[in-house]
């Protein structure tokens, strides 16, 4: 489990595009969970993470994976 990680709290899961629009990938789900998926995610689409960074703003959590100009958010408010 990576440090920090907060198990309890539920979010939902979006991916962002690089055109700004935004997929609902899961809902109401601990980070674990949405680690899961963005792992499944990607493996799904073919793409090789040879990064990882994350930082958190006004409540939503967004990973960098290393494609640039796409993101994962983790975030408690509908996008």
């Amino acid at each position: 489990m990576t440090k920090g990680m907060n198990n309890m709290e539920k979010r939902n899961l979006y991916f962002q595009r690089s055109n700004g629009e935004y997929i609902l990938l899961l809902e109401n789900v601990t980070e674990n969970e949405a680690w899961t998926e963005m792992r499944r995610f990607m493996k799904q689409h073919n793409f090789k993470s040879y990064y990882t960074r994350s930082w958190e703003i006004e409540g939503r959590k967004w990973y960098d994976v290393g494609s640039w100009s796409e993101f994962f958010v983790w975030t408690k408010q509908n996008l």
